[in-house]
């Protein structure tokens, strides 16, 4: 809990330092949630408040969502040269999200099981979301040989560690129950969120903008294609004038 403050505050007060608030806000409005609830959690719990229970699952569940912000974070950056394709971005994680909101999560919290199975199911299969759209943003960014950049591949890469081991560790917990393994599953979770929170500390320490460069795909029989960034920059411009009708 110690490390989770120290590191949280310390990016947080780096981020105001270097005026990097303004460069990743959705990252940072997530951080600073996770840091102020946390901090009245830690208040609560210290006081031996009667609401500590109910305020613990409250900001639990509600990360669950307001991770995603993560997500959104990293789309936006990585279509970043092409407004109108960021703007898909989201919309692509967007319809991700409700596809399997009804497909693989929905179903989860209609099936009549414990409490204590139902949310732990809900947090694994919440966990496996954010995975596939992680999964899917970097398939785009090799598809389309989009420069991550050292910020944005650190913001990915720590999310990746934490929801990864996040997966791992709610389905252990589901197999052998509370009583066996509820002080390992909390333990774990602080271990691999700490994680996540040093390699974003690391990576967005310094911001470092992407050099974008013109990429060329290899030669067909047809014809040489033009340059990734010429054809990106084509769709960016169809996009704008189909959002603006």
């Amino acid at each position: 809990m110690i490390s989770f403050f120290l590191l949280g505050a310390l990016l947080i007060l780096r981020a105001v330092q270097a005026k990097h608030l303004s460069i990743f806000p959705v990252f940072y409005s997530y951080m600073v949630y996770m840091v102020v609830s946390g901090a009245i959690l830690m208040a609560l719990y210290l006081s031996a408040s009667a609401h500590y229970p109910v305020a613990w699952w409250f900001r639990y569940l509600l990360s669950l969502l307001v991770e995603f912000a993560v997500v959104v974070e990293i789309s936006d950056h990585l279509f970043s040269p092409y407004p109108a394709i960021r703007k898909l971005g989201r919309l692509l994680v967007t319809c991700i999200c409700i596809v399997f909101f009804f497909l693989y999560i929905l179903p989860s919290l209609i099936e009549v099981r414990p409490a204590s199975i139902t949310i732990l199911d809900l947090a694994k299969r919440a966990s496996v979301t954010k995975a596939a759209a992680i999964i899917i943003l970097i398939a785009a960014a090799r598809h389309y040989q989009l420069r991550l950049g050292k910020n944005i591949a650190g913001m990915m890469m720590g999310f990746s560690l934490y929801l990864a081991v996040s997966v791992a560790n709610f389905a252990l917990a589901e197999t052998y129950g509370r009583q066996l393994y509820a002080q390992t599953l909390a333990t774990v979770i602080q271990l691999s969120y700490t994680l996540c929170l040093l390699v974003w500390t690391v990576s967005l320490w310094r911001y470092e903008p992407v050099l974008q460069t013109d990429r060329e795909l290899p030669e067909t029989a047809e014809k040489v294609s033009e340059p990734l960034a010429v054809q990106l920059g084509r769709l960016d411009t169809a996009l704008t004038r189909l959002f603006r009708r």
